[in-house]
This record gives structure tokens, sequence and C-alpha cells, in this order.
């Protein structure tokens, strides 16, 4: 019987226990428009990232808020249109969650990315998306990861800037990289 409780408590212990990793993400985005392409980063995005499960049944997930006032392409004219179509007044964040990730879906195998479901929520209206994670580095306290996905504006309810009265405008798209450094928060 003592046995029998040992092993429940183990079971339990195992069901509960949770590893958490923190890092960062450097974001690029890329924009297209009727005039020209254009670029912007925001680097340095906080991460952090629970997982629990055992080793090839892992569940992942992690959350993170990017300041779109952080976001920038370099041109100030631009930022502060990109800014104000993102409501930067009233949505200051662009929230980030991934919820349930299975672990054999992030990596990449047999030629094919690995693939993360993410939960945006910008300006007030959350969307989901998939993107595929690449370049997948594992160590015992690290891994780093590529991930690519593409951002539809009207999606989350967002007008696309223009300008010189309408006749430059941002396309509907954005394409978004980032590369994830996560560390072991508890070895």
């Amino acid at each position: 019987m003592k046995q029998l409780v040992l092993l429940s408590l183990i079971l339990c212990v195992r069901a509960v226990w949770a590893e958490t990793w923190e890092g960062t993400a450097d974001v690029k985005f890329k924009g297209y428009s009727t005039l020209h392409d254009f670029v912007g980063t925001v680097n340095g995005v906080p991460l952090k990232a629970t997982v629990t499960g055992e080793r090839g049944a892992r569940v992942v997930g992690a959350s993170s808020n990017v300041e779109v006032k952080q976001m920038s392409t370099k041109d100030d004219a631009r930022d502060k249109s990109m800014w104000t179509m993102f409501n930067e007044a009233k949505y200051r964040l662009i929230k980030v969650a991934v919820t349930g990730a299975q672990e054999q879906d992030l990596k990449p195998a047999a030629g094919r990315a690995g693939t993360m479901p993410i939960s945006l929520t910008i300006a007030g209206t959350t969307g989901k998306i998939t993107a595929s994670v690449t370049q997948v580095i594992e160590a015992a306290n690290s891994v780093s990861f590529d991930l690519a996905f593409p951002v539809s504006l009207p999606a989350f309810k967002l007008t696309p800037p223009k300008a010189v009265g309408g006749l430059v405008k941002v396309k509907e798209t954005v394409d978004v990289t980032a590369h994830v450094v996560l560390k072991r928060g508890n070895p």
C-alpha cells in the first residue's frame, strides 16, 4: 500500500512539474508598398516560456509583449504612421502567446520546418497564426531557433498606412522573422 501511495505522489509531482525558460527575441519585419519595400526591427524582446511533461512529449507555453514604439524602420515619418496604425496611444503592446505547443511539432524534420501556433493580440484584436520553426540549436540549458510568419493587417482590423495623398500604399501583409534565444531558468 505504501508503494502505491509513493508511486501516486511521484506521478502527481511529475504531472505538474514545469521548467521555466527565459530569453529574448530579435524581430525583423518586412513591409511592402507600391513604391518600395521596407524593413524594421525590434530587438531584445523579452520572452518567458514554460515547458511541462517528459522529453519527447513536452508541451510548451510562452508569452511576450512587444512595445509598439520599439518597432523601428529608421524612418521617423514611416514609424509615426506605423504607430498610428497600431493605435499606440490606446494599445501600447502587441501581445504574443503560445499555448499547448507540442514539442514534436516544433522541431524541423525530414526537410520540413517545425510549426508553432501563436496567438497575437494587436490593437485589441486577437488572431492565431502558425509560424515556421527552423535553425533549432539545442544544448542542455539553452535553445535557439528562428521563426517566420506572415501577418495580415486586415485580419487585425488594421488599415495599412498611405502617403503622398494615397498614391503610396503599404500592402496588407507584413512578413515577420525572429531569432529566439532561451535559457533554462531552473536547471
